[in-house]
């Protein structure tokens, strides 16, 4: 029984050594008996320095609070060792009793906290460093729960919402979906992609404010875990963009508005000679795929160099815009173009026309230009503007181009002119 007891000493005293705690013993005069070397290196006193000394000499627990000591107490303290370290230790102090009830003397174990707590200063430092990083972040950052609800936010996030602060965001999104997005389909996607690919990248969206208002928002997510693995919510970061998108879409307004520009003629308001060869290279490529014939038709405006000379480069301009606006009306159908091809000529494009079609419409065009009733007091064809038309048709082909048909219609401009004008003259090369 006695060897057994031994061993658990013994076995103890292994255990507090590896640990590198000091343990202390002293008699009821509380007079040092025991010291180990784990007492050495926190106080700086060796066992020879110590034994039969008074414990209350090298430890900083009183001689008072010894006697008065009936059960095992905690003291927490800074304790300059004899070596002039500053050490913060635990110290744990209890009595030795007998059976009966008697004290003995008295038990120490201390052990040495300094780096614990630094660690937890150092790591009380970080968590602030941190809270000052996502507090002053110029972007929304939040954390969302697997029930929908915000658990923490920062003020970013509260002002771009339109929340009065970052505790009424964590108080009043219970369910992130439905209260955070604009638009409920995106937000489908959005939570679709979090809890199945696990992140959200560069994710464009409205995002509905308190007021029911939106802010456009460029957003970013990542899956978040417990210690078992399993996904317990997400981190969620949003950036407001929408002045970024205010400018986007004046951009796209103003590209759009340069890009008409681009193709419609400045004085008379319809599409220009550019827009007119795209039209055509497009309808001329569809046709030939297509194996059918496409129509043009060139309109000049008879001895406009006479009406110019007469009235005057204003009064030539006016004519122009007027006779534009004719020729424009005539194109009925949606695919029909009308274009100003270059000084008093004008074009117009008819896919998918017939012959007796293009004709009827070539009469329409030079009967309501002539309804203008223009003055014309130079020409010797009527005492109106009136227009001499070119009618011709192609079946777009490997031996033929657009170019080529651009050069009939002139040719039967030409003929409608030695013909005498004020008239409409067509080919068929198809």
């Amino acid at each position: 029984m006695g060897y057994k007891l031994i061993d658990r000493i013994m076995a103890l005293g292994n255990l507090i050594g590896h640990a590198n705690l000091a343990y202390i013993e002293a008699d009821i005069q509380f007079q040092v008996s025991s010291w180990n070397q784990g007492a050495k290196h926190l106080f700086g006193y060796s066992e020879d320095d110590t034994m039969g000394k008074f414990l209350y000499d090298f430890i900083p627990v009183s001689k008072k609070a010894l006697v008065e000591c009936k059960s095992t107490q905690l003291l927490t303290c800074s304790q300059l060792n004899n070596s002039g370290q500053d050490m913060k230790c635990e110290i744990f102090y209890s009595p030795i009793m007998n059976f009966q009830g008697e004290k003995l003397g008295m038990a120490i174990l201390a052990k040495d906290i300094s780096s614990r707590l630094k660690d937890k200063a150092d790591l009380k430092q970080k968590e602030q460093y941190l809270a000052d990083i996502v507090g002053f972040a110029p972007i929304g950052i939040y954390h969302v729960n697997m029930e929908g609800k915000i658990t923490s936010a920062n003020s970013e996030y509260a002002w771009m919402m339109g929340y009065e602060s970052a505790d009424a965001v964590t108080e009043q999104i219970t369910d992130f979906a439905t209260q955070t997005f604009y638009n409920s389909k995106r937000a489908e996607e959005f939570m679709f992609a979090i809890y199945e690919a696990e992140e959200v990248i560069r994710f464009r969206c409205q995002l509905k404010r308190k007021n029911n208002s939106f802010v456009w928002a460029l957003c970013y997510a990542n899956a978040t875990r417990d210690e078992f693995g399993r996904i317990n919510g997400f981190n969620g970061f949003s950036i407001d963009i929408s002045e970024t998108i205010r400018v986007e879409q004046e951009l796209k307004k103003l590209n759009e508005k340069l890009k008409m520009l681009s193709v419609i003629d400045g004085l008379t308001q319809i599409p220009n000679r550019r827009r007119f060869d795209e039209y055509l290279d497009l309808e001329w490529k569809r046709h030939f795929r297509g194996k059918n014939p496409i129509f043009i038709i060139l309109c000049d405006i008879d001895y406009f160099k006479l009406y110019n000379d007469n009235y005057g480069h204003q009064a030539g301009d006016d004519c122009l815009q007027k006779v534009a606006r004719a020729i424009n009306s005539c194109a009925h159908r949606s695919t029909d173009l009308a274009a100003r091809y270059g000084g008093e000529e004008f074009m117009l494009v008819l896919p998918s026309t017939d012959a007796k079609g293009a004709m009827d419409l070539s009469e329409e065009v030079r009967t309501c230009v002539m309804n203008l009733k223009l003055n014309h007091e130079k020409s010797t064809v009527n005492d109106y503007v009136t227009l001499s038309l070119g009618v011709a048709t192609m079946i777009p082909g490997p031996d033929n181009s657009a170019e080529s048909l651009i050069a009939l219609s002139d040719a039967c401009l030409y003929e409608a002119k030695e013909k005498g004008r004020n008239r409409s003259v067509g080919k068929d090369r198809s």
